[in-house]
């Protein structure tokens, strides 16, 4: 057990046997009595309190020995409390937690601590090899260095704080890191100040970063669906006999046929104002041209009426609107290379259907497939790391790559920090690498931007896509931990374009990445940065491929010989369409005409028998 005792009669009890660290206050009214306030647990284990002492301002260090129930040695560390300010418990922060990433222990000390003794400002620590470390306090803007001279007792010396981070009091803890929204780019170490606004300011930013920095650019969008007819027949009905408003209505073929017909019931009328109304020779002649000439035009009955004439005239103008639906229908394809289909109401008509679907690699590709495989598994990739809001530069950054069982030092292809971003691009000896990236210092790293890119090829009906994306990752009010693995799953994309002519398709390939690695494990809280001790970086990247590929199919709803052959059966089908129209006309309206005539023949012939006998 261990005891500390500071002027204000605050009591710090340790007891490293049950886990936990007690905090008293001394009655002023009777010295012997104590007022219980908090206590600390540091989990499931022993060895929290092995030795505690005050410092000036209210400030407190706790040796933290963790063992295991069977009291196995794991970890010492020093945990230094702003107790007078934030209080003390169990959830309590500390400023900082020795070792750390910028206060490392010296070669010829041990990590085992034994005790800690304080004055009012400094601090020493005893190791169990008799070691002999004294932190003496620094001012703002300066934390304790660990000097390591190879004499005994090492001391610290002031060393300022490094940027995006900030000491705004004396003492021996470490500097803060910057809140979110503040930086510091190491032209002050006393205090943070406030980022641009729109800018990308998170925990420990060294600089105001554009947002733009953290673009996400992906390549690959979904696969068209197909219409929800794929029937040539239906989709030419469909277009000819639909009436919408604004411009569906210009473009709809039954619209322009019925203004046709309508011209048509006009002629209609005028020769029946010709035929009853009109008592002179020049109008039976009149009527009798017209007539010989609408019977001409007629269609529909062969030339027997001549109403069949003037119906023609709307048959033929749905009839001619199909054709050129047809002809411009028949182009809209392959998608890559049409445009809106103005011609019919909806300007997203295609003739093209799709089918999407995944493949085991396993099973062999087919030999027009094989060619695009080839070009896929034989892209180069080059990697491009981005590290956001840091100070990091070249000098400190080396790189290995996984050679079966051995990692080997390689050289990156460009390195540069520009603006506070570290640009670093790799060319991967081969597709399927994993990559380590060293960060030899402590420098803080904000965000992380990764991408791959590879160059095009185009080969006759194989089309390689030129390869560029970037995932970012980043998270407000967070910075990136010390040691990130990403891992990147490449799928193969392969679009297959059937011929509108002939039987040779196109293909087109391309590799999408799928990033399976948790953002939450790749940064760190404010919090969770007080405790980080490693003082350099590791980033994994390990790439990949999916044990399958998507394969997508586009072909064209109606080729040309099918295109021709309907629009015949569409004339033929309107032409009987309005024959029986005039059949049954012929059929329903003869008998009644003829019926009509009988009984006013009849009626006219009882009248003249009555005059008669009058």
């Amino acid at each position: 057990m261990s005891v500390s005792i500071n002027n204000n009669g605050s009591v710090l009890v340790g007891m490293q046997f049950i886990n936990r660290v007690f905090l008293f206050s001394v009655s002023r009214s009777n010295p012997i009595r104590l007022y219980f306030i908090s206590r600390n647990t540091n989990g499931r284990s022993l060895g929290n309190g092995k030795s505690v002492a005050w410092l000036d301002n209210g400030v407190a260090a706790i040796l933290v020995n963790t063992y295991s129930l069977n009291y196995q040695w794991t970890s010492s560390e020093i945990y230094i409390y702003d107790i007078q300010t934030y209080g003390y418990n169990s959830n309590s922060t500390p400023l900082s937690v020795f070792p750390n990433q910028h206060q490392v222990l010296p070669l010829s000390f041990s990590s085992i601590f034994l005790q800690i003794i304080s004055s009012p400002s400094s601090l020493a620590l005893l190791d169990d090899q008799g070691n002999i470390l004294i932190m003496n306090p620094t001012p703002s803007g300066y934390f304790p260095a660990i000097r390591d001279s190879g004499s005994m007792p090492v001391f610290t010396a002031p060393r300022k704080c490094f940027p995006g981070t900030f000491k705004s009091q004396s003492g021996i803890h470490d500097c803060s890191i910057c809140p979110s929204g503040t930086k510091n780019s190491g032209n002050s170490s006393i205090q943070c100040v406030a980022c641009a606004a729109n800018s990308f300011c998170p925990l420990g930013s060294v600089s105001d970063i554009p947002l733009s920095a953290l673009t996400t650019t992906t390549q690959v969008i979904a696969y068209p669906k197909s219409p929800e007819s794929t029937i040539f027949d239906e989709i030419l009905l469909q277009n000819m006999f639909h009436i919408g408003s604004g411009r569906c209505l210009v473009v709809s073929p039954v619209f322009w046929s019925l203004i046709v017909a309508a011209f048509a019931i006009l002629i209609a009328i005028l020769m029946f104002i010709l035929k009853h109304r009109v008592d002179h020779p020049q109008s039976r002649k009149l009527r009798q041209r017209l007539k010989c000439i609408f019977k001409h035009t007629d269609l529909i009955g062969e030339g027997e009426l001549w109403i069949g004439g003037l119906v023609s005239f709307a048959v033929v103008v749905l009839v001619s609107f199909a054709y050129s639906f047809s002809h411009r229908y028949l182009y809209q394809y392959p998608i890559e290379t049409t445009s809106d289909s103005y011609f019919a109401c909806d300007p997203s008509l295609r003739n093209a259907k799709f089918q999407t679907n995944l493949q085991s690699l396993s099973i062999p590709p087919t030999d027009a497939e094989q060619k695009m495989f080839y070009l896929l598994n034989n892209q180069t990739f080059t990697l491009h790391l981005d590290f956001v809001n840091t100070l990091a530069n070249c000098d400190i950054i080396s790189l290995q790559v996984l050679y079966g069982t051995r990692w080997s030092t390689i050289r990156w292809l460009s390195c540069s920090n520009v603006d506070s971003i570290l640009f670093l691009t790799v060319v991967l000896p081969y597709q399927h690498a994993s990559i380590r990236i060293y960060i030899s210092d402590t420098q803080i790293i904000g965000a992380l931007r990764v991408g791959l890119s590879s160059a095009g090829h185009e080969d006759e009906h194989y089309n390689l896509k030129e390869l560029n994306f970037y995932q970012a990752f980043y998270k407000y009010g967070e910075v990136l931990t010390q040691n990130l693995s990403i891992n990147i799953d490449m799928t193969k994309v392969i679009n297959e374009t059937a011929a509108m002519v002939g039987e040779e398709s196109d293909y087109s390939g391309i590799y999408i990445p799928t990033f399976t690695t948790d953002v939450d494990s790749l940064f760190l809280t404010q919090d969770q940065y007080v405790y980080s001790t490693s003082a350099s970086a590791l980033l994994t990247v390990v790439i990949s491929e999916t044990p399958y590929y998507v394969k997508n199919l586009q072909q064209p709803i109606a080729k040309l010989s099918e295109i021709i052959f309907h629009n015949i059966l569409f004339t033929i089908v309107c032409l009987e369409i309005f024959g029986l129209i005039f059949l049954l006309y012929k059929l329903i309206s003869t008998p009644l005409r003829h019926l009509y005539r009988s009984r006013y023949a009849a009626k006219h012939k009882t009248n003249n028998d009555r005059i008669c006998v009058f």
